[in-house]
């Protein structure tokens, strides 16, 4: 029982890389698009680039909140910190639920148009340099780093202490990495599978995932605000 809390808390780590490299935006669909165009190497290539930049920014925001772990056993500090999860998290998730129920078709045609088009004429170095900027500068990625810190940290600081945020960048990079690793399986081996479902299904399933933390965040501010 005493490595629950541990456990529980890499879990969480885990899910949020996997999390942040779940959306079907532009990164995705590039990877998707390339790899089924030019193989599996391109595919890798945008995962890089992707990864980099996720790992960046979360780095900024886990070891930027590591300067207030002292500070985390303050209730105040984790109102407020929860209250950003609480609020941002949920918006978030219902964003990408009406993604799923509103472009699905539109994206695969305009993936669909574009692998009709030929020959993807670039080289890998600048795919990954292109998914890098397109993920360091989106603002709903910032966003997100954000919110799920926030919620993350304080439990994370009470379970691990001072190795919280070094253990949250391991596994915030191997649920990541998970990710496109089961990308380039996929673009490798059925491609043809892919389809407007597939785009669907993975932002219903962000959008319930993102959901999930931000009802977690107020079932633990709810539990603050009552003491």
């Amino acid at each position: 029982m005493v490595l629950a809390p541990y456990i529980r808390a890499l879990a969480t780590a885990f899910l949020m890389g996997l999390t942040a490299a779940a959306p079907m935006g532009p990164v995705n669909m590039m990877a998707i698009r390339r790899g089924v165009a030019e193989g599996w190497r391109h595919t890798a290539a945008c995962a890089i680039g992707a990864i980099f930049a996720d790992l960046a920014l979360s780095s900024l925001a886990i070891f930027g909140g590591r300067y207030f772990l002292p500070s985390l056993s303050d209730p105040k500090v984790n109102t407020v910190l929860e209250t950003v999860g609480a609020v941002i998290l949920p918006l978030v998730g219902i964003y990408f639920l009406w993604l799923a129920v509103k472009y699905p078709r539109r994206a695969f045609r305009s993936a669909q148009r574009r692998w009709k088009q030929g020959p993807i004429q670039a080289r890998l170095i600048e795919e990954a340099a292109k998914a890098a900027a397109l993920t360091f500068f989106n603002p709903l990625t910032m966003l997100y780093w954000v919110a799920v810190t926030s919620s993350w940290l304080p439990f994370a600081n009470s379970a691990m202490g001072n190795s919280a945020p070094g253990w949250g960048i391991l596994l915030v990079g191997l649920g990541l990495t998970s990710w496109f690793m089961a990308l380039i399986v996929f673009v490798s081996f059925i491609p043809h599978r892919i389809d407007a479902i597939f785009f669907r299904v993975a932002n219903v399933v962000l959008g319930f995932v993102l959901l999930g933390f931000g009802m977690y965040c107020a079932v633990v501010l709810f539990g603050h605000l009552r003491r």
